[in-house]
């Protein structure tokens, strides 16, 4: 089978990417979609829900370190009881895409994955800032990818998107970068830019592993860094809650434009379904702009944040007052 690595930092637009692969591809292949979050509770797997594939979820944790041999686990049922052409995976935004192509590089795969696709997801808005303050874990993301696709270009001014793309390319010259807006991509382009990208299968590198031991050297691929070091130290930590009950969408939209503040901490993603009245929405928080819109029926109301000093105890509260009927006079200040 073929795994596919969609990868990026938080509100990247990694779900509207997958969501566009599906619709694209999904009738002509078998394909699995593996979800791995940050949070305790999984908003994505409920919003690709219903392209016609099936969808696997793995909350709480990253899978490139503490739910490592979950992962491997996963992987191997997957293949087995499946069998699909195609697993997409979806690693929460702090994951390390060196670690994560490691495990599925791991021997165990050896007969089991033909081909190993890393796609970046990155956003157009915030690239520079966050290269500036995470440099290593950019620099790593951007190295490891066969593709890279500039996300939200239509949210800046030509300039900052032609310079940030130069910046990508400066980290990696051979990288195909595609400038997208909504995740959007020609399929002929995206395709073209894939099958250029330098790959090696993962039968050629075991190979490779195998002659290079026996040689007694050190094999002659890339090193498998791990960077959860520098992600810890960055202080990422989440809130998740879940509620069987109604929301005020009024109330829905002045608690999201007030997590855009730093009252309540310094959050850099966060994302919710609701039922509002008869309806189900999705509310959205990224790269500071809010944005909802009407989505399938879910089977509860939930929410994800992420961020850095979260106040929880007042995020709950504040929550709580979104239900239909509470009163929210004492809630926004």
């Amino acid at each position: 089978m073929i795994v596919d690595i969609v990868f990026g930092f938080l509100g990247s637009g990694k779900t509207t990417f997958i969501t566009r692969i599906l619709e694209g591809w999904g009738k002509d292949e078998k394909m699995v979609v593996l979800v791995n979050e940050f949070g305790e509770v999984g908003i994505d797997g409920d919003l690709l829900a219903g392209k016609g594939v099936q969808i696997v979820e793995m909350p709480s944790g990253c899978i490139c370190c503490t739910l490592q041999t979950d992962f491997r686990a996963q992987l191997l049922n997957i293949s087995q009881t499946i069998n699909p052409q195609r697993v997409i995976i979806e690693p929460t935004g702090v994951a390390s895409i060196a670690q994560v192509k490691g495990i599925i590089q791991a021997q165990l795969f050896e007969n089991i994955v033909e081909e190993i696709h890393n796609i970046l997801i990155t956003d157009a808005t915030s690239f520079i800032d966050f290269y500036r303050c995470n440099r290593n874990f950019v620099e790593s993301g951007v190295r490891n990818a066969h593709v890279v696709l500039l996300n939200k270009c239509d949210k800046v001014k030509k300039i900052k998107a032609a310079v940030t793309k130069d910046a990508i390319s400066a980290i990696n010259p051979k990288v195909p970068v595609l400038m997208t807006e909504f995740g959007a991509v020609e399929w002929g382009e995206y395709q073209a830019a894939l099958s250029t990208a330098p790959q090696i299968s993962l039968s050629s590198l075991m190979r490779e592993i195998s002659l290079a031991e026996a040689a007694d050297e050190e094999p002659h691929h890339e090193g498998e860094e791990h960077l959860h070091e520098e992600e810890d130290a960055l202080g990422y930590e989440s809130f998740s809650c879940i509620y069987e009950l109604s929301f005020d969408r009024q109330e829905l939209e002045r608690l999201f434009q007030e997590l855009n503040s730093t009252r309540m901490g310094e959050i850099v993603r966060a994302k919710g379904i609701f039922k509002v009245d008869n309806q189900w929405i999705v509310m959205q928080l990224a790269s500071g702009d809010v944005s909802w819109q009407e989505v399938r029926g879910a089977q509860q109301s939930k929410l994800s944040i992420v961020g850095k000093d979260l106040k929880k105890e007042l995020i709950g509260e504040v929550i709580d007052r979104c239900l239909a009927g509470r009163s929210h006079e004492k809630v926004f200040s």
